[in-house]
């Protein structure tokens, strides 16, 4: 059973389209805002019903995780004087700690007062500086 060029042409074409879409489509999260501490409080509203990406350091002494869990925490994270509480339902990376950097991904809850999120990167703390007593700064 031989094609006709014409079937062969709307084959080709409904493949390539297709593809296209599929390329072009988000399929995924995509891009993420990144934010900070203080434009989420400061706007909630903006980030209402969506997966955001918010940067902050943990609030020493906030940390609470739930007992028998290994992966339901509570805590607070600030940046620029303002702060935010976060629900967070994963396991922490190894660099989670109190007054660490974090950036968390997630959604704010829907009276905008607790950030709901179960990504989360941790930054390295600087002790690799202190131990060495250098200043990585300044070494070109």
């Amino acid at each position: 059973m031989a094609l006709s060029v014409g079937t062969k042409m709307v084959l080709g074409l409904a493949l390539v389209g297709s593809v296209g879409y599929l390329a072009l489509s988000d399929t995924g999260q995509g891009v993420l805002e990144y934010v900070y501490v203080e434009q989420v409080v400061d706007r909630p509203e903006d980030f209402a019903d969506r997966t955001i990406k918010v940067h902050g350091t943990v609030v020493p002494g906030t940390i609470r995780q739930k007992r028998g869990s290994t992966g339901d925490y509570r805590f607070v994270i600030e940046h620029a004087g303002k702060r935010l509480s976060v629900h967070y339902t994963n396991l922490v990376p190894d660099t989670f700690q109190e007054g660490g950097e974090v950036i968390l991904t997630g959604r704010l809850s829907a009276d905008g007062t607790v950030f709901e999120s179960d990504e989360m990167t941790a930054k390295c703390p600087s002790k690799y500086e202190e131990e060495q007593g250098v200043d990585l700064k300044e070494t070109r």
